[in-house]
């Protein structure tokens, strides 16, 4: 499987990346770093807004389908075989996390339409 994602990747001229001493996971580690600080770069502000206008729900909401997907892949990982009841099991999972967030949605429209209601 590693040689697979190796050989796609051709195109970057590995080769001459190991004649400079860089080795193929050295690369792959310092890419995926820059993947992950770039992901926190555009999350930051996000998270930022929701934590300013005290959206506690969205956030419990989104890291607790972060922490599901997490989970999820590292079963997958432990059992070692990707089969077709996995994929299964994913779409299953991420429909699962929209309705549960489109719950959510209308209990908050909910519960404000009612604030408004009592207002007035």
């Amino acid at each position: 499987m590693q040689e697979e994602l190796f050989s796609k990747v051709e195109w970057l001229k590995l080769s001459q990346l190991q004649s400079l001493g860089i080795s193929k996971e050295v690369f792959f580690i310092f890419v995926i770093f820059l993947g992950i600080a770039g992901c926190y770069f555009v999350i930051r502000p996000i998270t930022l807004i929701l934590v300013s206008t005290k959206s506690d729900r969205v956030l419990s909401y989104l890291l607790s389908g972060l922490s599901f997907m997490t989970l999820f892949f590292i079963v997958v990982l432990i059992s070692g075989e990707i089969q077709m009841i996995t994929y299964q099991l994913l779409k299953f999972s991420l429909q699962a996390l929209s309705i549960f967030g489109l719950i959510l949605l209308i209990i908050h429209i909910y519960k404000n339409l009612l604030k408004k209601r009592n207002k007035v």
